[in-house]
């Protein structure tokens, strides 16, 4: 790895890297339940109890309306979602996860959040110190990726 001249800017770079090469096992996983990577990162942003405002899931996946409508199109045809009004502005969309859709959500979230084996490798020293140094990189900022 070429020097880049902090520890910080090496460190943000092995995170990236972390992050690519886990990809590929994302891409997978969610093959495996029938869904694209989208459909998956769209279910995971889905409230299950109440379900979500297609504008709201646009912007929590940073993409436009259009493209929602994709994904809802999809998950909707694999009866994994229904669209239904809002129950407080009958204009507003919302997505609802069916049973189906709530079942195969919790399963997806079960398997992708299970620790790769590069993480499970650590020693419980070295995941507390990792732990606590991701707390530091996220929390003061509340939202890592706002």
């Amino acid at each position: 790895m070429p020097a880049t001249g902090s520890a910080q800017a090496e460190a943000w770079q092995i995170m990236l890297d972390v992050f690519l090469r886990q990809r590929s096992r994302f891409v997978a996983l969610a093959q495996e339940f029938g869904l694209a990577p989208a459909q998956a990162i769209a279910l995971k942003h889905l409230d299950p109890e109440t379900g979500t405002p297609m504008s709201e899931l646009a912007r929590s996946l940073g993409c436009d309306n259009s493209n929602v409508t994709g994904i809802a199109d999809r998950l909707e045809g694999a009866g994994l979602v229904e669209r239904r009004p809002s129950p407080t502005d009958r204009r507003v969309k919302t997505l609802v996860l069916t049973a189906k859709g709530a079942e195969i959500r919790a399963a997806h979230q079960r398997r992708i959040t299970a620790a790769p084996p590069e993480f499970q490798a650590l020693s419980d020293a070295d995941a507390a110190a990792l732990l606590e140094i991701l707390h530091q990189v996220v929390s003061p900022r509340g939202d890592p990726l706002a």
